[in-house]
């Protein structure tokens, strides 16, 4: 159990604290501490960067997530999207809601089936990187396309994808 001090301090005080540590370092320090301090890191982060597919059911424990990094990733395909997403508990797809900017550079296997259910389950993306994913073509940028709020596409690398998906 946590000190007494520890505990009276305001989650505003201990977020304003976490906020001014700009290294990484420190950051993991802060968070390894105690598992209020490690609350108060789910809180505050942003971004995360995945490093095994089999960790995304985590995701749902980070309220503020807006930025989600599957780069590391390179096995995701098609046949894994659906096992990954049906991995995340029931309850908290309202996640999903809150995510901006999804990378899913890398991932060769990912194609038009996989990208379907991502957009249909990450329907409020503004980013999407799918860069040096080999096989990305017209089909699959079509089905990016359907995202309302879309604002950016960092599609680098990819020789498949002529102009015809636009409009």
């Amino acid at each position: 159990m946590e000190p007494p001090s520890i505990l009276t301090l305001l989650t505003g005080l201990l977020l304003k604290i976490i906020s001014l540590l700009t290294d990484d370092c420190d950051r993991k320090s802060f968070r390894s501490t105690c598992k209020v301090f490690h609350r108060v890191d789910s809180l505050h982060r942003t971004h995360l960067r995945v490093f095994r597919p089999e960790f995304l059911s985590l995701v749902a424990k980070i309220p503020s997530l807006d930025s989600h990094d599957l780069s590391d990733c390179p096995r995701i395909d098609d046949g894994t999207i659906p096992l990954l997403l049906s991995s995340i508990p029931s309850g908290s797809s309202s996640w999903a809601g809150k995510i901006k900017r999804l990378n899913l550079s890398r991932c060769t296997g990912l194609r038009f089936p996989g990208l379907q259910i991502v957009v249909g389950f990450f329907v409020n993306l503004e980013s999407v990187d799918v860069s040096y994913c080999s096989g990305f073509g017209n089909r699959e940028a079509a089905s990016l396309s359907c995202l309302a709020g879309l604002r950016e596409l960092n599609f680098n690398k990819r020789l498949y994808v002529t102009d015809v998906w636009i409009g």
